[in-house]
């Protein structure tokens, strides 16, 4: 829970790897997905492997089936959002970590020209045609719903507002119909919109991208392929280290029938586990890398502003300078001022890259024929970023985003209400939980370098120097609700 010591990070050794990810119908029975590999429970490395978790999460699945969480026939929360929080919410777990805060695109009606620029649906908006913008979550509408709620496929098209450099919202395509502003349908379609945006991020980029398809594969193959001696491994142990254990403990309790994801958001079961196995296929890794991202959505440079785009940038580049000035260390530049040669001989690194093409959906854009030192440098970068910055806008920084479900709802019944008692307080504690205290990434890992090499440890240092520079500059600034700061960053999904 929130307040924890966050779990010591130790230094590499012995045997690391050895795992082979399975489907996890064979991890969870009762999860009918094959198109989705985890690591077995049995192959959880030693040096994380915890009996006692194990046995919670085991424990905490036979208590679904006994006593479980949900009720019909509650209530809906109560139509003030503060007092609905402060229900579910209370004074005690308010002395472990503060309640959320509403963001000022939600004040009045959202905003969702603000909300498509600012904060952690800003990775949705993607240029439709000149001028046009667009957020596109159509595909969301071939899974079926709980009974009562409305399908969540929708399209929602954005102008741009040249005077003011913004995005403002006009036309918005769901089960409704197509809807403008000055409808009568208008709201519901918003709200539709909303939820859309809301489950896609929280099932799909967050749990499908980030954990599954990214973070856990990503954790095997360096697992697997570099020796702890490796200085790429060294570097990269903090941002995987705990991703078997943890992802043992979570899945199950998130995926199976009962579970968090189909009792809180829209999707039955089965209709959730076929999202997941679809959407799984959908994963590039280029998501990770915010300006490649940008440019592959047609954004980079548009004539709005777009601070949340410039925020992650910033992040992403202070990670990448430092990946650069670590692996020139290890991968100097030859007399012909070429360093390329010196990583396509590292036979560690090439099987690292050539598992990780098999481990992830679409692999990860370099090969091991095209392998440089600048490709080699951003796709580390890309992996430290999916375990920090991205973990944690599409985790932990929901907090204040997704429980003022009136303005942001994980259901939208077709009576009108608003979600049951047992609906909120599942989703407040499941994001309770996000907030789990874990190893902050401005932190000094120097020790996790190779022993007596001082030029590495001070490398791998400068990451938290050149932070702590960033942080101060931040706050120096206008303070927003959307925007993330380096002290928010974790190194790692789960430690």
């Amino acid at each position: 829970m929130a307040g924890n010591k966050p779990r010591d990070i130790p230094v590499p050794s012995g045997r690391l790897g050895d795992i082979t990810p399975v489907p996890m119908q064979d991890v969870i029975p009762d999860v009918p997905i094959r198109g989705i590999r985890v690591c077995p429970t049995e192959e959880i490395p030693d040096d994380e492997k915890s009996g006692i978790q194990t046995l919670i999460t085991k424990l905490q699945l036979l208590l679904y089936k006994i006593f479980p969480p949900m009720q019909e026939g509650l209530p809906p929360i109560d139509k003030n959002p503060d007092k609905a929080l402060k229900k579910a919410y209370t004074w005690l777990h308010r002395t472990k970590f503060p309640a959320p805060e509403l963001p000022a695109e939600y004040l009045g009606s959202p905003d969702l020209g603000s909300l498509a620029v600012r904060g952690p649906f800003a990775c949705y908006l993607e240029k439709h045609e000149e001028g046009i913008y667009k957020w596109d979550l159509e595909s969301l509408g071939n899974y079926e719903c709980h009974e009562g709620l409305y399908p969540l496929g929708a399209k929602v098209f954005f102008k741009v507002d040249e005077v003011a450099r913004s995005l403002r919202p006009y036309q918005i395509d769901s089960v409704l119909g197509t809807v403008v502003p000055g409808d009568k349908k208008w709201g519901k379609a918003k709200t539709i919109a909303l939820c859309a945006v809301n489950t896609h991020l929280s099932l799909v980029r967050h749990f499908n991208w980030v954990h599954l398809a990214g973070g856990a594969q990503f954790a095997i193959a360096t697992r697997n392929r570099l020796a702890p001696d490796h200085p790429l491994l060294r570097l990269l142990w903090p941002y995987i280290y705990a991703t078997a254990q943890s992802q043992d403990n979570v899945t199950p309790a998130q995926m199976v029938e009962g579970g968090d994801f189909e009792t809180v958001f829209s999707f039955t079961h089965k209709e959730m586990c076929k999202l997941f196995e679809d959407t799984y296929r959908d994963y590039f890794m280029i998501v990770n890398d915010p300006e490649k991202d940008a440019e592959a959505r047609q954004i980079r440079d548009a004539d709005f502003d777009m601070p949340t785009q410039e925020n992650l940038e910033r992040l992403f580049n202070t990670l990448h300078s430092n990946v650069i000035k670590y692996l020139r260390i290890y991968y100097p530049d030859t007399s012909t001022g070429d360093n390329d040669d010196a990583v396509r001989a590292d036979k560690q690194v090439n099987e690292w890259i050539d598992e990780l093409n098999v481990l992830l959906p679409n692999g990860v854009g370099v090969a091991r024929g095209s392998l440089t030192f600048e490709s080699l440098a951003r796709l580390v970068s890309r992996f430290m970023y999916l375990a920090t910055v991205q973990h944690e806008i599409l985790g932990s920084f929901m907090w204040n985003y997704q429980l003022w479900t009136h303005k942001q709802p994980v259901r939208v019944y077709k009576n009108g209400q608003r979600e049951p008692l047992d609906v909120y307080q599942r989703l407040v504690n499941a994001n309770y939980n996000l907030n789990v205290t874990r190893r902050e990434l401005m932190f000094d890992f120097s020790y996790l370098a190779l022993e007596g090499d001082k030029r590495g440890a001070a490398a791998i240092n400068q990451l938290n120097e050149d932070l702590s520079w960033l942080q101060l500059s931040m706050i120096n600034e206008p303070w927003a609700v959307w925007k993330l700061y380096p002290r928010a960053l974790k190194v790692n999904i789960n430690a």
